[in-house]
C-alpha cells in the first residue's frame, strides 16, 4: 500500500548551490538561467505543460504565433546565419535527428575523435559506421583537422562510396578546445559533403556564424549555454539540407484515412510545448548582449589558469593559450595529498565547500574540470585564492 508519507521529501525543494557558493561547474556555467530575472519571471508565466499551445493553429511549435515562437525560430536562424531551426529537446536529441535524416544504414559519417558520446550512440542507432579524426594526445588533445580529407579520401577508397556527412565539435566537452571549424567547412564544401557542428559549448557563450564557418548544420544546447531552461536545445539547417530534416509527413492514403503533413517527421511533430521554449526566448535578448564580452570571459579562464598552475602539480590540460572557459586540470599534488587523506579524493572536493567554492565533481582530486563563465572577477580571484588556501594547507609548495 503506498505510504504517503515519501511525498514529504517533495515537498518545498531548494537548491542552494547558487544562493551560496561560487559554482564552477563545467556543465551548468553558460546555463544558468536564474541569472536572468527575465527568463525566470517568463518560465514561472508558462510553467503549465501545454501553456504555449493555446493559441495553436497549426499544430507546430515554429508556426506558434503566441507566444512568438514562430518569430524567435526565425530570428534566432538570422542571429546564428543559418536558413532554418528548430527548438528540440536537447543537443542529442538535434544530432540523432540530423544522421536519422541524412544516413543510411551501413553509410559512414566522419566525427572528430573528442566528440560527445552521444554523438557516437546517436551514429550507432542509426546503423552508421564511424570514421575518427584523431587527436594529438597528452598534453594538448589538439584535433588533426588536415585529417578531415585524409579520412575522406580513406572511406572512398574502402567503400567505395563518400561519407554520408562529417561532424566536427566545436569545442570538445572534456578539455574545451575550440577547433577550426572554419578549415574543416572549407574542406567539406570542397567534397561535397555535409558538415554538421556541435555548437554545445559555443552557442550562446561566443559569437557564432554557421554562415562564417561553413556548416550546413548546427546542433546547439540551450541548457548548457543558451542560460535556458533544461532540455532544451536548437537544431539549425541551410536550405540544401532543411527540406529533408525538418520534412513533413508522407502519411496519407489509401491505406491510411489520416494524413499529418503539417507535422515534420524527425521533430516527432512538435518538441517543447511549454515553459522551456519560452524559457528559450526570454533568454535570446541576454545571450544577444553576453556574446559581445566573449573576450573578457576567455581573459578570465587564462587568469584562472595562471593562478592555479601557481600551485606545485598543477597543470592545464588542451591548448594554451586557452580559448574558452572550460578548464580540465591535472592535480598530481592533491591526488598525492588524496592518497593518504581520510576522506580520499573527496578531500577537494569538502576543502572547496567548505571556501564557498562548488562544482569540482565529489571524488575527483587526480584531474578535475571547472569553467569560469559568467563569474565576476571578483568571484574569479576568490575560486582561484580557494584552490591556493588549500595548498597552503597541505604544505603543498606555490609560487
Amino acid at each position: 500500500m503506498f505510504d504517503e508519507s515519501v511525498l514529504e521529501k517533495y515537498r518545498n525543494l531548494t537548491r542552494g548551490v547558487e544562493e551560496r557558493m561560487i559554482n564552477l561547474h563545467p556543465i551548468q556555467s553558460g546555463g544558468r538561467a536564474g541569472d536572468y530575472p527575465g527568463v525566470v519571471q517568463a518560465v514561472l508565466r508558462f510553467v503549465d505543460g501545454y501553456s504555449v499551445c493555446d493559441f495553436c493553429m497549426k499544430g507546430r511549435l515554429d508556426l506558434i504565433d503566441s507566444p512568438p515562437l514562430c518569430d524567435f525560430h526565425r530570428d534566432i536562424a538570422a542571429f546564428l546565419e543559418m536558413d532554418e531551426a528548430r527548438l528540440f529537446p536537447g543537443c542529442r536529441q538535434a544530432q540523432y535527428a540530423t544522421f536519422h535524416a541524412l544516413v543510411k544504414p551501413e553509410d559512414t559519417i566522419i566525427i572528430d575523435s573528442l566528440a560527445h558520446y552521444s554523438t557516437y550512440l546517436s551514429a550507432e542507432r542509426v546503423g552508421a559506421k564511424i570514421v575518427e579524426v584523431p587527436h594529438s594526445g597528452y598534453p594538448d588533445f589538439d584535433l588533426f583537422i588536415d585529417a578531415y580529407a585524409e579520412k575522406i579520401e580513406e572511406v572512398k577508397k574502402e567503400s567505395g562510396k563518400w561519407p554520408a556527412l562529417a561532424f566536427l565539435t566545436h569545442v570538445d566537452y572534456n578539455y574545451g578546445n575550440v577547433f577550426d571549424a572554419k578549415s574543416v567547412g572549407k574542406i567539406l564544401h570542397d567534397y561535397g559533403i555535409p558538415f554538421v557542428l556541435n555548437g554545445a559549448y559555443t552557442i550562446g557563450r561566443m559569437p557564432v556564424s554557421g554562415k562564417d564557418l561553413g556548416a550546413d548544420i548546427l546542433t546547439a544546447s540551450l541548457h548548457k549555454s543558451f542560460a535556458s531552461p533544461a532540455p532544451s536545445g536548437l537544431l539549425l539547417a541551410n536550405d540544401a539540407y532543411a527540406n529533408v530534416i525538418f520534412k513533413g509527413s508522407s502519411i496519407r492514403g489509401p491505406w491510411s484515412v489520416r494524413s499529418f503533413e503539417n507535422k515534420e517527421v524527425e521533430t516527432l511533430g512538435c518538441t517543447l510545448p511549454g515553459c522551456v521554449a519560452v524559457g528559450a526566448m526570454a533568454a535570446f535578448p541576454y545571450v544577444a548582449e553576453r556574446i559581445k564580452h566573449w573576450d573578457e570571459e576567455v581573459k578570465k579562464a587564462r587568469y584562472f589558469v595562471e593562478q592555479l598552475e601557481r600551485i606545485n602539480g598543477i597543470k592545464q590540460l588542451g591548448q594554451r593559450p586557452h580559448k574558452h572557459d572550460l578548464l580540465h586540470f591535472e592535480s598530481e599534488s592533491f591526488f598525492e595529498i588524496a592518497q593518504k587523506h581520510p576522506r580520499k579524493g573527496f578531500f577537494l572536493y569538502e576543502e572547496l565547500k567548505e571556501r564557498g567554492v562548488a562544482g569540482v565533481q565529489p571524488g575527483l582530486s587526480k584531474t578535475f574540470k571547472v569553467s569560469t563563465y559568467g563569474k565576476t572577477w571578483d568571484q574569479i580571484k576568490l575560486a582561484a585564492e580557494a584552490f591556493l588556501e588549500i595548498a597552503k594547507k597541505y604544505d603543498i609548495s606555490t609560487h
